[in-house]
């Protein structure tokens, strides 16, 4: 049964630098953190929210793309367990390949060339 269902997902801040006096390398660091925003008590909050923090390189590094993401979830099921282990069991592999895609998209609207990220190990984790 789905408890949570994305409404809203949005780009919170979005940076981007290329210093091309930096020397080029093969590989760039990703790395992604976050947070999850759970209500205490069902009421006006029928929602969660999750943040997250993406990463591709480095500041000192000659590329360097750094995303922030919102995700916004709302409650299907108002007899569910409200905790933050579930909340993280089925929303953060939705919000973790919706990050994915706005890794892609940002990374077009850059004039780079299109970043198609492999899905990253967390969105595994409500399978």
């Amino acid at each position: 049964m789905i408890n949570y269902k994305l409404s809203r997902h949005r780009v919170k801040q979005a940076s981007f630098i290329e210093n091309s006096q930096k020397e080029k390398k093969n590989e760039l660091g990703v790395r992604v953190e976050g947070g999850i925003l759970v209500p205490k008590e069902l009421g006006s909050e029928s929602h969660v929210t999750v943040n997250l923090k993406f990463h591709l390189g480095d500041e000192d590094e000659r590329l360097y793309l750094y995303l922030e993401t919102v995700s916004v979830f709302e409650l299907q099921n108002e007899n569910i367990d409200l905790s933050e282990e579930a909340v993280q069991k089925e929303c953060l592999p939705i919000a973790l390949a919706s990050l994915r895609n706005t890794v892609k998209q940002v990374s077009e609207a850059y004039g780079l060339p299109s970043l198609d990220l492999p899905p990253f190990d967390d969105e595994n984790v409500g399978k």
